[in-house]
Order: structure tokens, then C-alpha cells, then sequence
């Protein structure tokens, strides 16, 4: 016979994960199915029995009642209310903010991590896999931005086969217009 009390007051990690998976996967279920009470009410059982078998109910204790998180858990605890009395859009709203508020500190954590990760870390250090050209540097990259009426400028040079050269002083020496 498996030992409960052990389970109970260490957690048990595998468990707490699919416990967490499946909270979230009923959880976003519900709310792509309009907000269907059950899936959410059942996403919500799941959430609240997986945390504390994933860290051990001694660390949730710990951090779910520090008074600086105060504000924070008792959003989150009023949503998982809300949504099992019924009101599941204001419930998921408020549950939303409460677990933003708690959990918001480990998104740079949780983003190292999946850096880290094999298949996913090379989508997210290549930007989605797209790479991005670096633009050649213009000739005119050291001319200051502002323009002057006596700026010389390309759009303005004569259209025919003749192509000036800046260095050249009589640019409209070669031209074949019959002057």
C-alpha cells in the first residue's frame, strides 16, 4: 500500500504536472467552448490539486500567503469562487490577473528555460526562424539627415543612358539632347 501521508506532505512532481497539464488543458477548453461551467470548474480542481503536489504543500503555503501576495491570491481565490458559483467570464478574468500577478516574476525563468530547450529554443533565438537581411549601407551614409535646396539628389538626375559621376564637374557635358 502506497504511502499517502508521505505523498501528501512531499508532493509528488509527476503527479502535480499532470494534474497542472490537465487543469490547464480543461481550463482553455472551457473557455474556447463559451465558457462551459464544468470543463472550467474541473480545470480549476485540477489546478488546485496539482500545485501543491508539484512544489509540496508546505512551499504553496509559503507562498501563496506571503502578505505582499496578498492581493494577487485572493484574486485568484475569488476567481476559482466565482467560477464554481457560476460566473465563469468574471471568474477566468480575475483568476487571469491573480496568477499574472503571482507567477508574472518567473516568465523571464520560464523564458531561459525554453531557450534552453532543443527544438524550441532554436524557434525562439532565431526570432520564429525568420532571418532578417542587414541592409547594405547607403553611399551617402555620412551626409547629415537634413536637406537643402542645393542638396544634389539622384531623383533628379537626367534620365538617359548617361549616368554622372558626383566627381565629375561637367555632368551635362555627355548629354544628347541637341543643345
Amino acid at each position: 500500500m502506497p504511502d499517502v501521508g508521505g505523498l501528501l506532505r512531499n508532493g509528488n512532481k509527476k503527479i502535480g504536472v499532470i494534474a497542472l497539464g490537465g487543469g490547464a488543458v480543461f481550463t482553455l477548453l472551457g473557455i474556447s467552448l463559451f465558457f462551459n461551467k464544468t470543463l472550467m470548474r474541473l480545470g480549476n480542481i485540477l489546478f488546485i490539486i496539482g500545485v501543491p503536489l508539484f512544489i509540496g504543500p508546505g512551499r504553496t503555503t509559503g507562498y501563496f500567503l506571503q502578505p505582499k501576495k496578498a492581493r494577487a491570491t485572493g484574486c485568484l481565490g475569488l476567481g476559482i469562487f466565482l467560477v464554481f458559483i457560476g460566473w465563469p467570464i468574471f471568474g477566468i478574468v480575475l483568476e487571469a490577473f491573480g496568477i499574472l500577478n503571482l507567477f508574472g516574476n518567473m516568465f523571464p525563468v520560464l523564458m531561459v528555460l525554453l531557450k534552453q530547450m532543443p527544438f524550441v529554443g532554436n524557434i525562439l533565438n532565431n526570432n520564429g526562424g525568420s532571418k532578417r537581411k542587414q541592409s547594405a549601407p547607403s553611399r551617402n551614409s555620412n551626409r547629415d539627415s537634413y536637406r537643402y535646396d542645393d542638396d544634389e539628389d539622384d531623383r533628379y538626375a537626367p534620365r538617359d543612358s548617361y549616368r554622372y559621376d558626383e566627381d565629375d564637374d561637367d555632368r551635362y557635358a555627355n548629354r544628347n539632347d541637341g543643345y
